[in-house]
C-alpha cells in the first residue's frame, strides 16, 4: 500500500503533523522507534502562537484544562527582584505560557490521532534506509518496506534520517550544564514562574500541572539540586519531595538545508537550540503547521512541489535562526557569573523588563513566520 506520507518520529511535532494531515483526508502513516511515550518530562511550556494550531484541530480547550497557565514571570538577581513579565495584556484568546510536560502533550495528541481513520501509528519500528523513486520515497526497515509520496523526518536532535540523507550540519556547543528536577511544590509561588540570574549561577522555576514544579540549575558537576537552589535563592526544598532529576549541555544544530528530494526534515530533526526560553518545541509545532498546509497543496491541489519546498526552507530556516539567537542571547545573560558581571545583568535587565516589547517577545509572538500564512 502507498501512503500519501510517512511520518518517522512520534514525538509532539510528528503527532501534531500526523493530525493537521490526518484532518485534510490524507493518508498517513506514523513510525516510532519507541514503545511507549517517555518517561521522563522534557519540554513544558507551549507559547500563545502554538495554542493557536492547538486550537485548529480542536486540542487548545484539552491542553489548557491539563496544564497550569503562566501569566508572570518574576526575575531576580543580585540586588534582589529586578521585575516581571507580564503575559496579561498581550494580544490574542491566549494570554499566557501553557506549563505541560511533554508526555502530557504527547498523550493528548497521541488521543486525537486515534480518531483519524486515515492514519496509522506504529510503535517499535525504526528507520533503517530510504531509497528515492520516480513516484515518491521507499522506507526501509527491520520488518518491512512502506511506500510514500512523501516523507517527513519528525525524529528529533539525534535524527536517523538527515544522517540517511546526508544533509550537511553545523553544531555548536555552549559549554554550560544544567540540572533539571521535578518537585512536589510546597512553595507559595503558586502559577507564577521565577527566573534567578546570581553570581553563583542561574536557577529557574516554573509551575507543574498536579500540584508540582519543575526546578532547573546551572551547575558545574554537581546533581544534587536541594542545596544548589537554597543558596541561590533561599528556597527550601525537601529531597524526599524531589520525583525526578537529569542533566543536560544545550547546544545548537542548523541544517544547510530543510528537505532532499521528497523528503522533509521537521522539528529538532531540522533545527536544535537551546531548551533554555523554550524556543524548541513551539518552533517545530510551526514546521509541523506549514508542512501540512504544503503536503496537502501538493497532493490534493497538484502545486508545485520545488515552489513550496524552496517556500518552506526560507520561512522556517528564518524562524529557527531568529528562535535559536534569542534562546542562545538569553541563556548567554543568564549563566554569567561572578559578582560584577551579576552587577551589570542586574542593569541590563531593569532596563530590558521596562520594555512592552518583552512579554510578546517571550511569548513567542514577535517570532518571524510563527503560524503559516495562506
Amino acid at each position: 500500500m502507498k501512503h500519501d506520507v510517512i511520518i518517522i518520529g512520534a514525538g509532539p511535532v510528528g503527532l501534531l503533523l500526523a493530525l493537521l494531515l490526518g484532518q485534510r483526508g490524507l493518508n498517513v502513516l506514523v513510525l516510532e522507534q519507541r514503545t511507549e511515550l517517555p518517561q521522563q518530562s522534557q519540554a513544558i511550556g507551549i507559547t500563545p502562537p502554538s495554542l493557536e494550531i492547538l486550537a485548529t484541530v480542536g486540542l487548545a480547550q484539552s491542553f489548557v484544562q491539563s496544564g497550569v497557565c503562566i501569566r508572570d514571570c518574576f526575575v531576580h538577581g543580585h540586588t534582589g527582584r529586578l521585575g516581571g513579565v507580564s503575559f496579561r495584556d498581550i494580544a490574542g484568546a491566549h494570554r499566557f505560557i501553557l506549563s505541560l510536560p511533554q508526555r502530557q502533550t504527547m498523550r493528548l495528541l497521541e488521543e486525537a490521532l486515534m480518531q483519524q481513520p486515515t492514519v496509522k501509528l506504529m510503535r517499535g519500528i525504526e528507520c533503517a534506509a530510504l531509497s528515492s523513486q520516480a513516484d515518491g520515497v521507499i522506507v526501509r526497515t527491520a520488518e518491512a518496506e512502506f511506500h510514500a509520496a512523501f516523507v517527513v523526518a519528525c525524529d528529533g536532535a539525534h535524527s536517523r534520517v538527515r544522517e540517511l540523507l546526508g544533509i550537511r550540519t553545523r553544531r555548536r556547543e555552549y559549554g554550560c550544564q544544567f540540572v533539571m528536577g521535578d518537585f512536589i511544590d510546597r512553595t507559595a509561588m503558586q502559577d507564577d514562574a521565577h527566573l534567578f540570574f546570581t553570581a553563583a549561577g542561574a536557577v529557574e522555576s516554573f509551575p507543574l500541572p498536579e500540584g508540582q514544579r519543575r526546578w532547573i540549575v546551572q551547575t558545574n558537576d554537581e546533581t544534587d539540586l536541594v542545596p544548589q537552589v537554597r543558596q541561590r535563592t533561599g528556597m527550601l526544598l525537601n529531597a524526599a519531595d524531589q520525583l525526578n532529576a537529569s542533566a543536560f549541555s544545550p547546544w545548537r544544530l542548523d541544517c544547510e538545508r530543510l528537505h532532499l528530494g521528497h523528503v522533509l526534515l521537521c522539528g529538532d530533526a531540522a533545527h536544535v537550540m537551546s531548551p533554555i526560553g523554550g524556543q524548541g518545541m513551539n518552533t517545530g509545532f510551526a514546521d509541523a503547521e506549514f508542512a501540512a498546509a504544503m503536503l496537502h497543496a501538493i497532493l490534493r491541489h497538484g502545486e508545485n512541489a520545488e515552489r513550496w519546498f524552496k517556500q518552506y526552507e526560507h520561512c522556517r530556516q528564518t524562524a529557527a535562526r531568529t528562535a535559536a539567537r534569542r534562546a542562545e542571547w538569553g541563556m548567554g545573560l543568564g549563566v554569567w557569573r561572578g559578582v560584577m558581571r551579576s552587577l551589570l545583568r542586574d542593569f541590563i535587565i531593569r532596563s530590558i523588563l521596562r520594555s512592552d516589547h518583552v512579554p510578546p517577545w517571550f511569548a513567542m509572538q514577535s517570532l518571524p513566520f510563527n503560524r503559516y500564512q495562506p
